[in-house]
């Protein structure tokens, strides 16, 4: 959270030039909210309130119980691996879990089919609409939680890149909210759906970086940017390969290990074990530790893109200058049509 000490620290930043102060704050706020600051919001029925929980697939969770007025998004309404024809493809061999509706809200018909993709955000001409279908728009203030932290840092970091400001995940998720005392509803919430994002295009597109970027600035090593591994540390070092479908192992070279947690589906490195966040402090400290300062482009990667967000979300809270999610992360890196042409590092101990 973001209150007396770091504005001092930006104006002794200023007055002084010190090279310590190299990553300036400039972020307006924490994204971090708390139980009580949500209910407060919900009681003054603040303009423009969008409360979302964020899972893949349906809404099992949510329907058991979610906090009053929140609506479900799916994660596959902001990015795909693969996407076929609806018409002609049985639903287990789609690529994606979204409905019909979901599908038109990005001008799509049954018909559609698109390029792979490799789990990467849809393209701005189909990821912008999808936000308005969920009624988010430039100036709403979105509240995200979810029973797996890292799909609500994903919607958080999308909704940075698209150019909503005002976004906020809620520290400890619906755990918190119920410790809090707070009511929980059963009640499915009917999105209200916008006419339009209010931007053609993505507003902060420097929040996302490609293969071609990254391999440029790894075969140069180039000294004004590093590349964080936000996965676990035998991952890292491509000892094991988690996911079934990315079978290569190694990383991406010349890649700083920025630590995830003990599993690929978990974060301790970032979130306590009862869902409440680690103070961006904490992480700084630990990246520190790593060698990351914030004083060069900082890019995060992981498997696709989900953990590699939620480091993002810090780096935004600590006010460093130049970041970006890499979010094609090991997946494309490793697998893409370009793979080969792309350095990989397999066991090191760096």
């Amino acid at each position: 959270m973001r209150f007396h000490m770091p504005v001092f620290l930006s104006i002794v930043c200023i007055l002084f030039a010190s090279t310590v102060c190299a990553a300036p704050l400039h972020h307006p706020h924490s994204i971090l909210i708390t139980p009580q600051q949500l209910h407060q919001w919900i009681t003054e029925k603040k303009t423009g309130l969008i409360i979302a929980e964020v899972s893949w697939g349906g809404p099992k969770d949510y329907d058991a119980g979610h906090v009053p007025g929140a609506i479900h998004i799916n994660t596959d309404e902001i990015e795909y691996d693969e996407f076929n024809a609806r018409s002609s493809t049985p639903a287990d061999k789609l690529g994606r879990s979204t409905t019909i509706e979901e599908d038109q809200a990005k001008g799509l018909s049954p018909d559609s089919t698109l390029p792979r993709n490799w789990w990467n955000i849809y393209p701005d001409t189909l990821l912008l609409p999808a936000l308005a279908f969920m009624g988010i728009d430039v100036n709403s203030t979105v509240v995200l939680y979810g029973k797996d932290p890292t799909a609500a840092a994903r919607l958080a970091w999308t909704l940075l890149y698209a150019g909503v400001e005002h976004v906020f995940l809620l520290n400890g998720g619906l755990h918190a909210w119920k410790t809090a005392g707070f009511d929980v509803s059963t009640e499915s919430v009917t999105r209200n759906p916008v006419a339009n994002f209010g931007a053609k295009t993505a507003l902060h597109p420097e929040y996302l970086v490609d293969v071609p970027f990254v391999r440029q600035k790894i075969k140069s090593n180039a000294p004004d940017f590093v590349l964080m591994d936000i996965r676990t540390r035998d991952e890292f070092d491509g000892k094991t390969a988690p996911y079934s479908y990315i079978p290569t192992k190694g990383r991406v070279h010349n890649a700083v290990w920025g630590k995830s947690g003990k599993g690929p589906w978990t974060m301790e490195y970032y979130v306590d074990k009862d869902g409440v966040f680690k103070t961006p402090q904490e992480v700084e400290a630990m990246w520190k530790e790593q060698g990351i300062r914030g004083d060069r482009h900082t890019a995060f990667y992981c498997g696709t893109g989900w953990r590699s967000s939620m480091a993002f979300l810090y780096a935004y809270m600590l006010g460093w200058d130049t970041i970006s999610n890499f979010d094609s992360g090991w997946y494309e890196w490793s697998m893409g049509s370009e793979a080969a042409q792309n350095p990989i590092d397999t066991f090191s101990s760096k």
